[in-house]
């Protein structure tokens, strides 16, 4: 007995042993476990806090901070007297809610549709409720209503008052007799059914609608990027709002802050705040009125003419600044795609982009580069052949209708507009000689006008030139010029041979009135002498006296130096088509000390009029509005000065005034 009870005490010893072992291998186990635990959260907790503690710092920053966009206002565009020419607006984007309407339709489109600038019927149809059926995210179906109709964008704030005014008045009758729900609606609809947007837009306005239009060019809102953000943003497309983009936009300012779970900022968390800077305001050359003058007169060119396009380009001389520059047909660019379907060339400013064969009035070049090579001399006899001339290889020249000139000067070139005798004179020269007064004129380059889309015309090299080439372009063949390009050139002979820089910008101001820049005239280059100039200039005015092909722009107080141009129209395949012309004057005043010069040019006129009976009654009528606006120092004997000066201070056009 005492053997068997030992060794059952031995076995249950044993057996505790192994249990107790095995229990200290499970807490052994559960304990390397929980440390991997422990340590595997460790780490996690490291590579979080530490690890990816910046990353994460700017996650639960875009939580809670947001970034506020402050869109600048755009810049102003004035005239050279300060006459607003473009300018922004705040405005609205106005929305109708139909479900507050009822049947109601009608009268609110009666009164609403006006100030919306749109018809009762378009507004009325706007108006009607339309229920469509939409899947949830669970794939049910669902009816929706149409709870935000655009009406108009971008309507100005004024507008959007009175579209406010108009619906908290509108009359539904007598609504004493009903009940509260009823009168609840009509208060809710005269409050509710048309609203706007809180957020405000710009809205770029041009008050003189097509006036200057295709120097202004036109605005058009586009996305654009700032600070990581898509904010939409008033950009120049093109004219002045394009070549000045930089200058107008101005700058947009931002607000960094922090907002609770609630969406609302924390004031005391607000990081950066930065004001917008409003965009400069641009000051142009252009005199409001002289442009309403050009624009008006090459109006009644259109109507009496029925040209395709007609262009006319005022230039001070010394400066090289524009006073005007006007084309026909022009756009609205309060509306820049309301012009007709495929006749965008609407909005083309042909003063810089049409390139033409500029016909006689390039005979100018001609005589003024031989008068300053000294190959001609004034007063010297030219040969012109009895109207036929053949020089070389180059093809038979004859004179413009057949005419049969013998002897001419070089003042007769001009005013008789000799093919032949301009063309004797170019050719004494080198061609290289002849080819540096091209460019020395500014053809074949840009003029380096405050406007893109500037063409270099068409001027060959020398090394391309037959002996056609050496013939034709002196009286305005083969060569393609601009129209500003050819009234430039004008004016260097008007400006004692001196090139200047054509200027189309006076100044930039800040939006307190400060200046910030103001563009100088620049000299291109001295083309011709002082001399030369001179010389040139009497035998420009020969063609503007009655023997000469421009007396329809002679004045009675202002000599006018000037040429005639009446150049056919070359098609590919076909050549040089009869009838198919374009007719141009370009001339200063007054010829003794010039103040203005005025190119117009009319293309493809009905009839195949000629340069001095479509141009030059043209130029003259915007030479007498212009010279008496300026209030110009009439020149020539036979007029009361003092009774020209009272005159026009009362505001009347002054041509004959005798003693």
């Amino acid at each position: 007995m005492r053997v068997l009870g030992a060794s059952c005490s031995r076995q249950e010893s044993s057996e505790a042993i192994m249990i107790q072992a095995f229990q200290n291998r499970r807490l052994a186990s559960l304990a390397l476990l929980l440390l991997i635990a422990y340590c595997g959260l460790g780490y996690r907790l490291v590579h979080l806090q530490v690890v990816r503690h910046h990353e994460f710092v700017l996650e639960a920053k875009k939580n809670t901070t947001r970034t506020e966009l402050f869109a600048p206002r755009r810049g102003d565009i004035r005239d050279v007297n300060g006459n607003l020419l473009a300018t922004s607006l705040p405005a609205k984007t106005v929305f109708a809610d139909p479900a507050f309407i009822g049947n109601y339709q009608a009268n609110i489109a009666r009164a609403v549709a006006p100030l919306l600038g749109m018809t009762e019927w378009e507004l009325f149809h706007k108006l009607q409720p339309q229920i469509r059926t939409i899947t949830n995210s669970v794939g049910q179906p669902m009816l929706r209503t149409n709870r935000y109709v655009v009406l108009k964008k971008r309507v100005p704030l004024d507008r959007w008052r009175q579209i406010k005014a108009t619906m908290e008045n509108l009359d539904f009758g007598d609504t004493s007799h009903l009940n509260r729900s009823q009168r609840t609606f009509f208060r809710n609809l005269r409050k509710m059914a048309i609203n706007a947007d809180q957020v405000e837009e710009s809205l770029r306005l041009y008050p003189n609608d097509e006036l200057a239009a295709h120097v202004l060019g036109y605005a058009a809102r586009r996305e654009i990027n700032v600070r990581s953000r898509r904010s939409k943003e008033t950009l120049g497309m093109d004219g002045i709002e394009l070549s000045m983009n930089k200058q107008l936009t101005g700058t947009h300012g931002w607000r960094e802050t922090e907002k609770d779970g609630r969406q609302r900022e924390v004031a005391t968390r607000r990081v950066h705040e930065v004001a917008a800077r409003d965009g400069q305001n641009v000051f142009l050359t252009i005199d409001a009125r002289l442009q309403h003058v050009v624009e008006q007169k090459l109006g009644e060119v259109m109507n009496r003419f029925n040209p395709k396009s007609a262009t006319a380009i005022l230039v001070r001389p010394q400066t090289g600044e524009i006073l005007a520059m006007a084309n026909l047909p022009t756009y609205n660019p309060n509306r820049p795609g309301d012009v007709p379907e495929g006749r965008e060339d609407f909005r083309k400013n042909r003063a810089i982009m049409d390139v033409y064969e500029p016909g006689s009035t390039f005979k100018v070049v001609a005589v003024a580069a031989g008068l300053d090579k000294g190959v001609v001399r004034w007063g010297e006899r030219i040969w012109c052949e009895e109207g036929s001339w053949k020089w070389r290889r180059a093809r038979s020249l004859r004179e413009y209708r057949g005419h049969r000139y013998e002897w001419m000067t070089v003042e007769t070139i001009l005013a008789k507009s000799s093919n032949i005798g301009a063309s004797k004179i170019a050719v004494r020269m080198s061609a290289d000689d002849y080819y540096g007064y091209l460019t020395g004129f500014g053809f074949g380059r840009r003029s380096g006008v405050q406007l893109r889309g500037e063409q270099y015309g068409l001027v060959r090299s020398t090394k391309r030139w037959r002996d056609d080439d050496r013939t034709r372009i002196p009286i305005g063949q083969g060569i393609a010029v601009t129209p500003l390009q050819i009234t430039m050139a004008m004016a260097a002979i008007a400006n004692e041979g001196k090139l200047m820089k054509p200027l189309l910008v006076s100044q930039i101001q800040d939006e307190e009135g400060n200046v910030l820049g103001r563009p100088m005239p620049t000299v291109l280059s001295q083309v011709i002498s002082e001399s030369a100039a001179r010389e040139t200039t009497r035998a420009l005015q020969a063609v503007c006296s009655k023997n000469g092909t421009g007396k329809n722009a002679i004045m009675d107080f202002y000599s006018v130096a000037g040429k005639t141009g009446t150049a056919d129209i070359p098609i590919k395949g076909v050549g040089y088509v009869h009838g198919k012309n374009l007719a141009s004057f370009i001339g200063f005043l007054p010829a003794t000390r010039p103040e203005l010069v005025i190119s117009v040019i009319v293309n493809e006129p009905a009839g195949g009029g000629t340069g001095g009976k479509c141009a030059a009654p043209c130029f003259k009528e915007i030479a007498v509005k212009a010279a008496n606006y300026l209030n110009l120092q009439p020149d020539l004997m036979g007029f009361d000065q003092p009774l020209v000066t009272r005159l026009r201070q009362e505001g009347q056009d002054i041509q004959v005034v005798r003693r």
